[in-house]
């Protein structure tokens, strides 16, 4: 199972206690946003007894959302895991709402671009909401747990 760093803080704003079913984190617009997102996922991952299959997609999901937030809004950016009877919900919210990703062919002799295929792959479905100025990219990973 995959297990939170050693001398990991309780930053993380928990709904509902520790093992609330909603996290947010909110992460600078930074290149070590992507980190501090992993480990938010990983912390949720153990708390909530996922299975490693479900905590590496949820570790890749996070990591792309997060860095293409921080490489194309260029803004601070949300990150929100949540669970429901859909499974496990990945959000990253950020305010560029004028920045929509696509999901573009892949291009093998490219060196990136290949994020979002990757998450479409790995989801059970993926998509944009824009409201108010803000735009939340998320992915819904089916839910596994460990006994």
């Amino acid at each position: 199972m995959c297990r939170p760093a050693a001398g990991y803080a309780d930053f993380v704003v928990a709904n509902g206690g520790l093992d609330g079913r909603v996290r947010h984190r909110s992460l600078p617009a930074e290149l070590g946003s992507t980190r501090a997102a992993r480990e938010t996922v990983r912390v949720a991952c153990h708390d909530w007894r996922l299975d490693d299959d479900t905590c590496d997609d949820a570790l890749l999901v996070a990591t792309e959302l997060v860095a293409n937030a921080v490489d194309h809004a260029q803004t601070p950016c949300v990150l929100i895991l949540s669970r429901d009877h859909d499974g496990l919900r990945i959000t990253v919210r950020d305010f560029a709402p004028w920045q929509l990703p696509e999901l573009q062919p892949v291009d093998v002799t490219a060196a990136r671009g290949r994020g979002l295929q990757v998450v479409a792959a790995v989801s059970s479905e993926w998509g944009v909401t824009t409201v108010d100025g803000e735009k939340s990219v998320w992915a819904v990973l089916p839910e596994g747990t460990q006994a």
